[in-house]
């Protein structure tokens, strides 16, 4: 039993030092062949888009407090991934990447920020809809609510679309990375509030509803959003899966021409 599980598992599934098919990190999904170019294209388009959505969220109210927030932190590593991304496609266009063995570092680096940052994207997302928005505090439409739109939309728009353009994959022996971040800014919240940290307008907490001066109800929240990270984790496992069947057998299979083969005549004699 031992054994056999060690066939069809390994520790090294567990980090990001292992892939059979490094192309997987540098084409797209949704094209023949394996060149860098079409996902290239894409990663630039991202990567661009991400820059800009950080640009904007530092320069539209800039304060000291900004990186206590997880919707900033997800913004930090969505740009992080974006780029490493394209540093990866660069890569493959100059020839730099081996066609097998381990990754170079920087292809397991983009890994690791593409396991954490999808899951972390979407789930700030989930999180924000469901505990914090209010739409009392948006009667004016201004920068501030678009600001707040896209950090908490489009946000999961650009992972979502490096997901379903490449072919990078997502193992759930590497939910432990997202949950990893999850806790972790958990915990700094706990430090944070024991520390005498504040918000921008002197709050003892970072958020509201995340506030350890009442530990049985944070504590509760943040059980239920580490529940909420693998559910979310689980989802986007599904659909990669999904993306590689649909892709694999509609768009990457490629059939073979095979000479004419004349029939064996002698054959058709006996059995005539």
């Amino acid at each position: 039993m031992v054994k056999y599980f060690r066939k069809i598992f390994s520790v090294s599934d567990l980090w990001v030092s292992s892939h059979e098919k490094l192309s997987d990190f540098y084409a797209s999904s949704w094209q023949r062949g394996e060149s860098p170019l079409p996902l290239l294209v894409v990663r630039l388009a991202l990567c661009a888009a991400a820059l800009a959505i950080l640009v904007w969220a530092v320069t539209e109210a800039p304060n000291p407090y900004w990186l206590i927030f997880l919707t900033n932190w997800g913004l930090l590593l969505i740009t992080a991934m974006t780029i490493s991304g394209t540093i990866v496609s660069l890569c493959a266009v100059c020839k730099k990447i081996p066609e097998e063995g381990l990754p170079p570092w920087y292809v397991s680096m983009y890994w690791l920020l593409f396991n954490i940052s999808v899951p972390i994207a979407v789930t700030i997302t989930l999180l924000y809809w469901i505990l914090l928005f209010d739409s009392s505090n948006y009667e004016t439409r201004d920068s501030a609510f678009w600001l707040d739109m896209i950090t908490h939309g489009f946000n999961s728009a650009l992972v979502l679309a490096e997901l379903l353009a490449s072919r990078t994959p997502l193992r759930f022996a590497h939910v432990y990375q997202p949950l990893g971040l999850g806790l972790w800014y958990a915990a700094f919240t706990g430090i944070y509030y024991a520390s005498g940290g504040t918000d921008g307008n002197g709050n003892p907490f970072i958020y509201g509803i995340l506030s350890w001066a009442n530990p049985g109800q944070t504590t509760a929240l943040v059980a239920a959003s580490t529940a909420g990270v693998l559910v979310v984790y689980t989802a986007l496992w599904g659909l990669t899966l999904c993306r590689d069947k649909v892709t694999g057998s509609l768009i990457r299979t490629t059939s073979h021409d095979l000479p004419y083969t004349p029939p064996d005549t002698d054959m058709l004699s006996r059995i005539v």
